[in-house]
């Protein structure tokens, strides 16, 4: 039965499935937050949020985020994109494409907000960067390594990384990478939400997640931090995190 199970899952990988996505899915079963005070003020403007998750995840990793803010109002973009196979500047230029053809679904006037985990944060950050990018009337950055992570560099050089990880994004999150001196934009809008499992990987100096550090996903000069007791992997899907990705929305601040 597992043999067999092993054999579909190999298959449905090699047709394009992305590997997490059995993962992801598990991950996002949960229950929604669902509280009437957190809606989208109904003022006849759309509020359109971006989803981008995290290396190596699938849109899944976001879908329990994306229930709560459609149940809350929000129209979403949840769109998965080949995080192994990109760079950063790669998987922007996507995002830009995807972020307009969401705009222009909306039958109404539009404000766009952003959310990313990990990754996906640092990709939002870049596509911010873009001459033609949307203004944000917020961002919220769960989990990103802003400056890098030094993970990447502890673990870049092991035999498996470019073959589960790939050669490209993934050796971006090395904190001596290029990328990490541009600057990121919109810091007044954004709000932080960071994982601290303390000592979760002794691999990383001070507090962690178990792949990020506390230090490295908190940003100088952000409108908010709000710091979470849930792992990387956790964070993404918590219930936790998409109340406070709400209240940042509304509020402009988290639940404290």
């Amino acid at each position: 039965m597992i043999g067999t199970l092993a054999g579909l899952y190999g298959a449905a990988v090699l047709f394009g499935m992305p590997p997490s996505l059995p993962f992801d899915v598990a991950w996002n079963l949960g229950d929604l937050p669902l509280d009437p005070a957190l809606r989208a003020d109904n003022d006849g403007r759309t509020r359109l949020v971006v989803l981008q998750h995290g290396l190596w995840r699938s849109q899944w990793a976001m879908k329990c985020l994306q229930r709560a803010l459609e149940a809350h109002g929000y129209v979403v973009c949840n769109e998965g994109y080949p995080s192994t196979a990109m760079t950063i500047e790669e998987a922007s230029a996507r995002l830009a494409s995807v972020a307009e053809a969401a705009v222009a679904a909306c039958r109404s006037p539009v404000e766009v907000a952003f959310v990313g985990h990990s990754l996906g944060g640092l990709v939002i950050q870049d596509y911010l960067r873009r001459s033609d990018a949307r203004l944000p009337f917020a961002c919220v950055y769960v989990a990103v390594p802003h400056r890098g992570a030094v993970l990447c560099d502890l673990r870049k050089h092991w035999w498996p990384f470019p073959w589960i990880m790939g050669t490209g994004a993934a050796l971006q999150l090395s904190p001596g990478d290029p990328i990490h001196a541009r600057p990121i934009r919109f810091v007044e809008r954004s709000g932080v939400v960071v994982g601290n499992l303390g000592e979760g990987n002794t691999s990383i100096p001070g507090d962690d997640d178990g792949t990020v550090a506390v230090v490295e996903a908190s940003l100088a000069g952000a409108a908010d931090r709000i710091v979470l007791a849930l792992s990387h992997t956790a964070i993404a899907s918590s219930p936790a995190t998409s109340r406070q990705v709400l209240h940042f929305l509304k509020a402009r601040r988290f639940e404290h």
